[in-house]
């Protein structure tokens, strides 16, 4: 077995359609997993005893032996294993026995591609988070040693600091940042360092999902709820219980279904759509966001009192440009997770390539970096990355500095002559004087770019709303009727 069949997921298939097998183990492999085919139980045995399954995908109907009977004798093994059934007969009874016999899930067919690498995804994160094997040592394929950060920052080092102290308890965590700075790898953390690490991590993206389909995602609902409810199904909600609810986008959520998910989170029960039965959850619930919340209060698109049961521990995730000094480690990290995945050799950047990506300002942040970084791997036909093979728009994109290294030269030119005319005045108090010429314009310009939006601006300057408006009024600053100061 080589180095990279050995770090990669490996994923059993096991059922007696040929098509089924198919295009199962070609959209795993397309996700970088090691998918292994089975047309029978005896087969799939032996694949179990020649590679680290982590996961199986298995048919109710089977020659010989069913599925059922098969999932109870693999569940039972010490190593971890995640498995979701497969059935063509979405019964009561099929579904009660996949769960009596230890399945994770189970999915119907003729099934959605993307509904199956959701599951998938769920379920290696089951057993990814496995916090015991044989003899109290994790199998090396699982060992996953919380390095789903990379960086260090001041920036990061204040969000590992975070995580530390809020993943021990119980606490809601709010996730705040520009899309694709991980705020999902956070949550991911946080729940891996958490008491309920070996249960599943659930995520849902609020903006993914069509609104009318967002609500039987979370709930779930019972045969016959609605047209198309052809069987009972089970939400997130439900399937986060005792682990983590990532709420992914939160800020995206209609403002019908944000009462319903606080109460879910006041009450800790709720109801499947169509049902009558009370569901009770026991679930470690973390959202996160791009966009700013306290502006939407404002503007009635999100309930205040959602914000504030969500908003119990903040964390910001700077984005790439304000941190620009984690670009070489988290290139290193692309580069290896790049090789291991695409099954590529190992590459190295030159220096004038590090320059060029430390200079770009990254809109799309570490997503955009990574997929930058795999693309590079692909397209630079010798091992050592160049400048040459970088995309035109990187190397066009002058390097921006840091804004207070920007601003430092412009204020001393500034107060130069401020200064120099208080002494040609014999001015005293300078130290006053100076910081109310300086801190009127900034507070005018700041509130105007906020659009007068003193809960945001008070948060920009690190100060508390109360503290802003006596500025204010000390300063004798005001929004007229037009809008202006």
């Amino acid at each position: 077995m080589s180095v990279h069949e050995a770090e990669a997921f490996h994923v059993l298939v096991l059922d007696d359609e040929r098509s089924i097998r198919w295009v199962l183990e070609k959209a795993l492999e397309q996700k970088g997993l090691r998918v292994h085919a089975a047309r029978d139980v005896p087969e799939a045995r032996d694949l179990l005893q020649r590679f680290p399954i982590q996961l199986a995908l298995v048919d109710i109907n089977l020659p010989g032996v069913d599925g059922i009977s098969f999932t109870r004798e693999i569940t039972a093994r010490p190593q971890p294993l995640a498995v979701i059934v497969m059935t063509g007969q979405s019964t009561m009874f099929h579904t009660i026995e996949a769960m009596k016999a230890g399945a994770f899930d189970y999915i119907s067919k003729p099934f959605n591609l993307a509904e199956v690498e959701a599951l998938v995804d769920q379920g290696l994160d089951l057993v990814r988070n496995a916090v015991s094997a044989p003899e109290g040592t994790e199998p090396a394929a699982l060992r996953q040693e919380g390095d789903l950060l990379v960086g260090n920052s001041a920036q990061m080092r204040e969000v590992y600091k975070a995580i530390g102290r809020v993943a021990p308890t119980d606490l809601t965590a709010l996730i705040q940042g520009e899309s694709g700075t991980g705020k999902e790898l956070v949550a991911r953390s946080i729940h891996q360092h958490s008491t309920r690490a070996s249960q599943p991590f659930v995520a849902i993206n609020c903006a993914a999902i069509p609104s009318e389909l967002l609500e039987s995602e979370l709930f779930g609902h019972e045969k016959g709820a609605f047209t198309g409810a052809q069987d009972r199904k089970r939400g997130k909600l439900e399937l986060a219980s005792r682990g983590t609810l990532f709420l992914d986008e939160i800020g995206d959520m209609p403002i019908k279904l944000q009462s319903k998910l606080l109460r879910v989170l006041q009450e800790r029960s709720f109801e499947r759509i169509g049902g009558h039965e009370l569901i009770h959850t026991d679930m470690r619930v973390i959202a996160a966001t791009h966009r700013d919340l306290s502006q939407l209060i404002e503007t009635e698109q999100f309930r205040s009192d959602l914000y504030y049961r969500l908003n119990v521990f903040p964390i910001r995730v700077a984005p790439l440009r304000e941190r620009r000094e984690d670009i070489p480690a988290l290139v290193e990290h692309f580069l290896r997770k790049g090789s291991r995945e695409m099954a590529v050799s190992r590459k190295t950047v030159s220096s004038e390539t590090m320059t060029a990506l430390k200079g770009y300002v990254w809109p799309g942040n570490v997503r955009e970096l990574e997929n930058v970084t795999k693309s590079l791997m692909i397209t630079s036909v010798t091992d050592v990355i160049t400048a040459s093979s970088l995309p035109r728009h990187l190397l066009q994109q002058p390097e921006v500095p840091n804004a207070e290294d920007a601003l430092e030269p412009l204020v001393e030119q500034r107060l130069q002559g401020l200064v120099r005319d208080c002494l040609e005045r014999g001015q005293e108090d300078l130290m006053d004087f100076v910081m109310h010429q300086v801190e009127r314009p900034l507070l005018k310009t700041l509130l105007e770019q906020m659009n007068w939006n003193q809960q945001r601006a008070a948060r920009v300057l690190g100060i508390n709303r109360n503290t802003l408006r006596k500025r204010l009024e000390l300063l004798g600053i005001s929004r007229d009727r037009n809008g202006k100061s």
